[in-house]
């Protein structure tokens, strides 16, 4: 009994150093798969790591373009309503105005223009020109047909037609699908625009000259109604510094949130080809203050095309001071002979990953407002003077375009990127 209990005891002490040596292998087996999975996991986030990595230096270093078209004055005065009506349909069409320079609107990334007009419609007041000019929705249609995408409203002649015309003229575009920037619908209603035009984000805003008597607005002498008085963008030229605070006040608010800032100013003095001290001043602080592109209209005729410095000499402006007439009936006989003169600017604009956004090209494109009988009708074109035009357009007074061309392109100051396009009379 004694041997065989001795025997059973011996039995238990080597059951207990198995089971020791057993536990022991478990615990090295479970410390080494847990060492594993996290040399698994370490390895896995370095992996996710470097393929953020990666993935961030190949956005850095990926490269943005963007190509942004300017257009002048779109007018329609009353000889023009009467070319662009048809009586058999009774109805209006400005299509053919545009079909010879269509191309270089289509081929943009992004074009505008300075709608000088309302669209009142004809219920409560007449379609009519100077002074107070209210056109046929029919120009918006043509213009988006053309290819525009963006119009400024903003202009002298914004309240033309009272506060319907400022409120019709918003709703017509926007249901036509135009973004449009210079007058707002309501207080919410940013004062400016955001374009993400292929990656890169384009701030516009557009402002125009005015008076402001205690807070009063007035566009062509006319008071501004109080509705209306905070849903324009208008700036007193009495003062260059408050007209610099006033634009600024709005380009601050995109400015940090975008990668180009653009301001769509009309002002400057009518058919004067000069820049006046005031444009040049106001300029001067807008490049101080960070501005890329200054695009300017209301003279109705063409003012200089320049890369100007900013008093640091850190930063560079591209300012066009007006592109002109893009189209109206404003004729060398009546006014000047620089009235029927009009400029396109395609700018090339481009982005290096994180980089800030720059002006890489400027192409100058010069155009001419041609005006002619075929048989009873009178038909006006804008003719960009520019690569095959004089076989496209025979008829063309070739010696207007000669000295069109030749008004536009000495005011075009050209540099390393600034360019005009050859001229069609050039072997």
């Amino acid at each position: 009994m004694g041997s065989n209990r001795n025997k059973k005891k011996k039995k238990s002490k080597i059951n207990r150093k198995n089971l020791t040596i057993v536990l022991a292998a478990l615990v090295v087996f479970l410390v080494a798969i847990v060492a594993g999975v996290k040399s698994f996991n370490k390895g896995d986030n370095v992996a996710k790591v470097n393929k953020t990595t990666e993935l961030t230096q190949s956005q850095n270093n990926e490269t943005y373009s963007a190509s942004l078209i300017a257009c002048g004055d779109v007018m329609a005065h009353m000889p023009q309503l009467k070319a662009q009506y048809n009586t058999s349909t009774k109805k209006y069409s400005f299509d053919n105005n545009y079909k010879y320079v269509k191309k270089y609107i289509k081929n943009a990334d992004l074009a505008m223009a300075n709608l000088e007009t309302t669209l009142c419609g004809d219920d409560v007041y007449a379609y009519s020109s100077y002074p107070t000019f209210n056109t046929p929705d029919a120009l918006a249609d043509s213009l988006k047909n053309v290819g525009f995408d963006l119009l400024s409203t903003i202009n002298n002649h914004s309240f033309d037609m009272s506060s319907l015309g400022v409120e019709r003229t918003l709703s017509t575009l926007k249901k036509k699908g135009f973004d449009t920037v210079g007058t707002r619908e309501k207080k919410s209603d940013d004062e400016y625009v955001i374009e993400n035009v292929n990656g890169i984000k384009l701030g516009i805003t557009a402002y125009s000259y005015g008076e402001i008597k205690n807070g009063t607005k007035y566009l062509n002498g006319i008071k501004v109604s109080d509705e209306k008085n905070d849903l324009m963008n208008v700036f007193d030229t009495s003062d260059v510094n408050k007209a610099f605070d006033t634009i600024y006040s709005t380009v601050k608010k995109y400015q940090d949130d975008t990668d180009m800032q653009i301001v769509i100013i009309h002002w400057g003095d009518e058919y004067s080809r000069t820049p006046s001290k005031f444009q040049t001043e106001l300029a001067q602080k807008l490049c101080d203050a960070g501005i890329d592109i200054i695009i300017g209209s209301h003279p109705h005729v063409v003012q200089p095309v320049e890369t100007i410095k900013s008093t640091d000499g850190k930063k560079e402006t591209l300012v066009v001071y007006s592109l002109g007439n893009y189209i109206s009936n404003q004729r060398r006989e009546v006014l000047s002979m620089y009235t029927e003169d009009g400029l396109m600017v395609d700018i090339d604009i481009e982005k290096k990953g994180n980089n800030e956004a720059t002006v890489k090209k400027v192409k100058c494109i010069p155009t001419w407002v041609d005006k002619y009988q075929n048989g009873s009708k009178t038909v006006y074109e804008i003719i960009p003077i520019a690569g095959n035009i004089l076989e496209k357009a025979s008829y063309v007074n070739s010696s207007y375009l000669k000295q069109s061309y030749k008004n536009t392109s000495e005011l075009i100051k050209t540099d390393d990127k600034i360019s005009i396009v050859k001229s069609p009379f050039e072997n």
